[in-house]
């Protein structure tokens, strides 16, 4: 009786060692983020082994990116092409930024998926994907249009070239059945981005 009693609070033992084990080895949650799903931050912290204090910087940076791509994905002026060159300027602004949080080794890997997403590897590829359905109006452009102007990883020249492209965009599309005074002021918008 004692054997068994001593083999079960062995085993016992065994058993929250090994989870004990388990625990330390999964990486824990990173204290302070945001609750939800961070897809992007938790493939970073993988591929970069990011610490807790670099995921904290480097999250809102992230979040920020998104708030660009989300009205980029719902404008649907542009052709697949050139909503995958702006895009691609959005992904390359955010890396930028986030590589200033990097170590020098993690620069280095940075430095890699940076080069791969120029070239065009590394994204999402949704071919399968429908384009969104044109809105009559301006809405979806001026809310990417708001999305650029704030998006502070751009530089003044990225911001300014992205803009005279989602209004060209807009400006030719014929399905947002603009009124005479929307294409006076898109008009007017493009000719003062061309300076």
């Amino acid at each position: 009786m004692k054997k068994r009693i001593y083999l079960m609070v062995s085993a016992g033992l065994l058993g929250i060692w090994g989870g004990c084990a388990w625990a330390q080895s999964a990486a824990p949650a990173c204290a302070g983020l945001p609750p939800g799903k961070h897809s992007l931050l938790e493939r970073m912290t993988e591929q970069f082994g990011l610490s807790c204090e670099q995921e904290l910087k480097i999250e809102p940076l992230l979040h920020d990116e998104e708030s660009v791509t989300k009205p980029l994905l719902a404008f649907s002026s542009f052709s697949r092409e050139e909503q995958q060159a702006v895009m691609l300027t959005i992904k390359l602004a955010a890396r930028r930024q986030v590589r200033a949080y990097l170590t020098a080794e993690q620069q280095k890997g940075m430095d890699s998926e940076v080069e791969s997403v120029s070239k065009g590897g590394g994204g999402k590829k949704n071919s399968g994907a429908k384009t969104p359905e044109a809105k009559p109006g301006l809405e979806a452009e001026e809310r990417l249009s708001t999305a650029i102007v704030q998006y502070a990883a751009l530089t003044p020249e990225e911001k300014k070239g992205m803009l005279l492209k989602v209004k060209t965009a807009a400006r030719q599309d014929h399905s947002l059945q603009l009124t005479s005074e929307q294409e006076a002021k898109l008009d007017g918008e493009i000719r003062d981005l061309q300076k």
